[in-house]
Order: C-alpha cells, then sequence, then structure tokens
C-alpha cells in the first residue's frame, strides 16, 4: 500500500500556518485599503474603547456647531432688523422735530404728518419680520404667529409672549436667539421719569416738562400743575386727583416739590398754562408714533400740540437708545457664539489628533509588515506544497 512520508499532524500544521499567513496579509490589506489600524475592536481593546469616546464625543461637537448656525442665523435676522429699526426711529425723529418749527404751514405740517404715517407703516411691518425659516423674529416663544396687528384706529397689540427662546451651543452654556417684541417696542423706559405729561398750553407758550419723579412707587395718583402769572411772577397750584395739595410762587431752579414728588420745568411760563401729569413708567412705540400723526394734524400755532411734538421726538430718540441697547444685546450673543465655535472646532482638533494616533495607520509600517506577511505566506504555500506532494514513489 503506498502512503505519504507526512502525517496528517504535519499536513495539517502547515495548512493552518498557510492560513493564518493568509489571514495577516488580509488584514495588512484592509488596514491600507481604509488608512487605520484599528478594524475591530480585537486588535486594540484598550485603544478601540478610546476611538469610541472621540467618536462620540466628536458627534456631541458637531450638534452643538449645528446649534451655533442656527443660532447665529436668528441673531444675525434679528439685528438685521433691529439696525433697521433704528433707521427708521431716527428718520421719525428728524422728522418731528422739523414739525416744532412754529414758521411751518399748515400745508407743511399735512406733509410731515403723512411722512411720519409711513414711517409708521414701515414699522408696522418691520416689527412683523420673519427669518430665513418663517419664524416671526419679535413673537417671543409663539413664533408660528403674528405678533402685531394694528386696528383702524391706529392701536397697535401685541399677541406673541414675553419669553426668549434658548439655544444649547455647550453642555453648559445657553444663549437666547431671541428678543420679545413687547420688550422692544412697548416697555421702553420713559424719558420723563414716572409721568407721562398732557399740555394745555396757552397760545405762545414755551413751557416742557423736564422730567417727573416720584420715590413712593405706590403714589398711582395723576397730578394736575396750573400756573397763574402775578406781579411777583408765576405762581402754581398742584392738585392731586383733583383735590389742591399745594400752591407755592414758582422756582424754575427749584421747580416743584411735594412729598415725594419732584417735577422739573424748561421753557417760559404763560398765565394759565396747565400740565396733568399721569403715572406711566414705560411708553410703547407705537403709541407715540400714532400720537405724533394725530398731533401733527393740529395748526402749528397750536402751543399744546407743538410741545406734545416734543414729547413725541423724546420718546422716539429714547427708543432708538433702547433699541441700540438690545443690538449691543444681540451683538454680544453672537460673539458667544463665535466663542464656542472656536472652542468646539479647537477641541474637535484635539479630540482627531488624539484618535488618529490610536487609529490611523502607519503606512510605512504597514507596507513593510504586509511584505513580511506575504513572504511568509509565500514561504508557507510552498512548504505545504512540497508536504502534500511527497509519497514513497519519490525513493524508489
Amino acid at each position: 500500500m503506498i502512503s505519504r512520508i507526512a502525517s496528517f499532524h504535519n499536513y495539517q500544521s502547515v495548512a493552518n500556518d498557510m492560513n493564518r499567513q493568509q489571514v495577516k496579509v488580509s488584514e495588512n490589506q484592509e488596514q491600507l485599503a481604509s488608512g487605520k489600524q484599528l478594524l475591530t475592536a480585537g486588535d486594540d481593546p484598550v485603544a478601540s474603547i478610546y476611538v469610541q469616546n472621540f467618536s462620540q464625543q466628536n458627534t456631541e461637537i458637531d450638534q452643538s456647531l449645528r446649534s451655533i448656525t442656527l443660532a447665529r442665523n436668528r441673531l444675525s435676522s434679528e439685528e438685521t432688523a433691529i439696525s433697521d429699526a433704528e433707521t427708521l426711529l431716527d428718520d421719525a425723529k428728524r422728522k418731528t422735530m422739523s414739525m416744532v418749527n412754529g414758521s411751518l404751514s399748515d400745508d407743511d405740517r399735512i406733509a410731515h404728518m403723512q411722512d411720519l404715517r409711513g414711517l409708521f407703516d414701515s414699522v408696522i411691518h418691520l416689527v412683523n419680520t420673519q427669518d430665513e425659516s418663517g419664524n416671526f423674529v419679535f413673537a417671543g416663544n409663539q413664533y408660528d404667529k403674528q405678533p402685531f396687528f394694528r386696528d383702524g384706529n391706529g392701536n397697535v397689540s401685541y399677541v406673541g409672549d414675553s419669553y426668549q427662546r434658548m439655544s444649547k451651543v455647550s453642555p453648559n452654556v445657553e444663549v437666547p436667539v431671541n428678543d420679545p417684541g413687547d420688550k422692544l417696542f412697548m416697555n421702553i423706559e420713559n424719558p420723563y421719569g414716572d409721568y407721562q405729561p398732557d399740555y394745555d398750553l396757552q397760545s405762545g407758550s414755551l413751557l416742557l416738562l423736564s422730567h417727573a419723579r416720584n420715590n413712593n412707587h405706590s403714589d398711582n395718583a395723576s397730578y394736575t400743575i396750573d400756573f397763574t402769572q402775578t406781579d411777583s411772577g408765576a405762581v402754581y397750584d398742584l392738585y392731586q386727583d383733583g383735590l389742591l395739595v399745594d400752591s407755592q410762587p414758582f422756582d424754575p431752579k427749584r421747580g416743584i416739590e411735594w412729598g415725594t414728588l419732584s417735577v422739573q420745568l424748561e421753557g417760559e411760563v404763560t398765565d394759565g398754562d396747565q400740565i396733568t401729569l399721569s403715572r406711566q413708567d414705560t411708553f410703547s412705540l407705537f403709541d407715540s408714533f400714532k400720537r405724533g400723526i394725530e398731533v401733527s394734524a393740529r395748526a402749528p400755532s397750536d402751543a399744546s400740540a407743538t410741545a406734545e411734538l416734543h414729547q413725541v421726538a423724546e420718546e422716539f430718540s429714547q427708543a432708538f437708545k433702547h433699541i441700540n441697547r438690545a443690538r449691543s444685546e444681540v451683538g454680544t450673543r453672537l460673539q458667544t457664539l463665535d466663542r464656542q465655535a472656536d472652542m468646539h472646532e479647537d477641541f474637535k482638533l484635539v479630540i482627531n489628533k488624539a484618535r488618529g494616533t490610536l487609529e490611523d495607520l502607519d503606512y510605512g509600517k504597514a507596507v513593510v509588515e504586509l511584505n513580511e506577511n506575504m513572504l511568509a505566506l509565500q514561504a508557507s504555500q510552498q512548504a505545504f506544497a512540497k508536504t502534500k506532494n511527497l509519497s514513497l514513489f519519490n525513493y524508489i
């Protein structure tokens, strides 16, 4: 009976060795094709855990960067709208101040009134601005609904809310991405202090309110000041909710002081002038436009109308400052987003560098290893071929 010289054990050992070399060559080729030295967790379990953690951190950073991009787009839309609002308010102030000029004719005043009405229309359109996603910029959290509506009498109502939307741009940082419209346009600090003046002045009067303050915040009474000219000078009567509470000679330097109330006036007093003060800490920009348009319809010789136009112009100026501060806040938020984005990008570079140290392939080393394994495979294949073909016939 003819039998092979090599035993089954030797045959199997050479075959297994050849298979191992084939696996090594295949792994080398996969590494070179992918550029990665870690193909499975079994290649290096500890390094694989670190690589997985790095991948998760990269995913979180990418999510934060997408949030930053979305927040930047929303804030940019708001900044543009606020900038346009500043331009409109500056134009409205200039237009109102030009109407204070007593030399204007009735037709000139009406022409300016029409311009002011056009600016009011532009403001109404502006406060209902939408961003690139169709969301209303100044609606608070009710961004899918139009926030401002104007009725036929010129009264403007706000149907949004007073909340800000927040964007989480890092695990510990949230940035507001909007400002509610009521805060920006309807809750502006009163430039006169704590009261809103209502003028009833005599012809030729130049009397204007400078400021009126009351340290008693629970005092919601209205005050009326009547002026009378006497031989010794001007005298004022102060009424609280219609009741006379004080009567003194009027000293322009000292103003009017009664209890916690302090009133400063400027200009010249005419006999019969009257100013009524109503408690009002804030004012609405839309009310200023409405009142400015209404007062513009009165004659340029009307001293009360002129005083109210001064008041409207002062409110426009105050609204401009208020909007400008809001724009500065938006700019600060945009800077915060830029800083966070830079921090994320820097951290991402560090993570990718550390990940590359563990995961990326050293091509020079991999090529040498591939050549060595291919030589070993060839040797195994040759040994297997010789072992497989050996028999007694070779030695007869």
